[in-house]
């Protein structure tokens, strides 16, 4: 029996943080994310847009 490693991908958007509005703190988001998987791959910072197509590459291609 072959032992395959699991794949887990999580895909994190980038933001980054604003000056504060009335006290309260401000983010936006880049429009880069980054791909990490369960078996120790990591990827990125890319295009959001990308981000679930290499990591369905990674799962499927790995």
């Amino acid at each position: 029996m072959l032992a395959y490693p699991v794949h887990d991908v999580q895909i994190t958007p980038e933001k980054r943080e604003l000056p504060p509005e009335d006290g309260w703190a401000c983010w936006e988001l880049t429009g880069q994310a980054r791909i990490e998987c369960s078996c120790g791959h990591r990827d990125g910072p890319m295009a959001n847009r990308l981000a679930s197509l290499m990591a369905r590459l990674h799962i499927h291609g790995a």
